[in-house]
């Protein structure tokens, strides 16, 4: 999995990610949104993008309508990939696993203060390819998280992480689509819903692939 390319203005969650996303705006209008959490489901319906919503809300300056601006300068910054409150963390290169080092460099990262004033928002997808080194030097962060910091591990296999890791974050599994939103979705970007259709049963179901 890759961060998102083309990033618009604004980064909305996918329709059918609807009450998922009403329930995180109101725990963070509450001040209760989690420290951590663990976002997880069937892979291709949309995990990353949700992440990717999140993390550009928590950093925006002034959000609008339960969604990041776009406009402010931290907006424009999370969407060119230059943020310095925000990581991404994903396989490097040709490699599948997620390594020490770069969970090192978020350990040192979260005990910063966030340049904006705002917050630090960490995504690490997909987070079951840490290998057991960096699984155990996350840790550090779970256990002691920096202020006004947020991770945000997205993971297709749960069990495929410690349970170290597992327990100290809060499991969130947005809903996958029905056929019905997959294809109203799939309508926008295809030719017809003959094609959708088609492309949807070549996807085995899951709308992103």
């Amino acid at each position: 999995m890759t961060m998102p390319s083309n990033i618009p203005q604004v980064s909305a969650p996918l329709p059918w990610q609807a009450e998922t996303w009403k329930r995180l705006n109101q725990q963070l209008a509450q001040e209760q949104l989690p420290h951590a959490l663990l976002l997880t489901g069937l892979q291709y319906t949309g995990k990353a993008r949700l992440a990717l919503a999140l993390a550009r809300l928590l950093l925006c300056a002034t959000p609008a309508g339960g969604l990041n601006c776009g406009k402010c300068h931290s907006c424009e910054l999370s969407a060119s990939g230059s943020h310095g409150d925000f990581r991404w963390l994903e396989p490097a290169g040709a490699s599948r696993v997620i390594k020490i080092d770069q969970i090192r460099e978020v350990v040192e990262f979260t005990g910063k203060t966030a340049s904006f004033g705002l917050r630090k928002v960490i995504v690490i997808a997909p987070a079951e390819n840490m290998n057991i080194s960096a699984a155990n030097a996350l840790l550090k962060v779970l256990e002691e998280p920096g202020s006004n910091t947020y991770l945000i591990l997205v993971c297709h296999r749960p069990h495929g992480l410690p349970a170290t890791i597992r327990s100290r974050c809060q499991f969130l599994r947005p809903a996958s689509p029905s056929a019905g939103e997959s294809l109203d979705w799939l309508d926008r970007i295809s030719a017809s819903r003959a094609e959708s259709e088609h492309l949807l049963n070549l996807a085995g179901e899951r709308p992103l692939l």
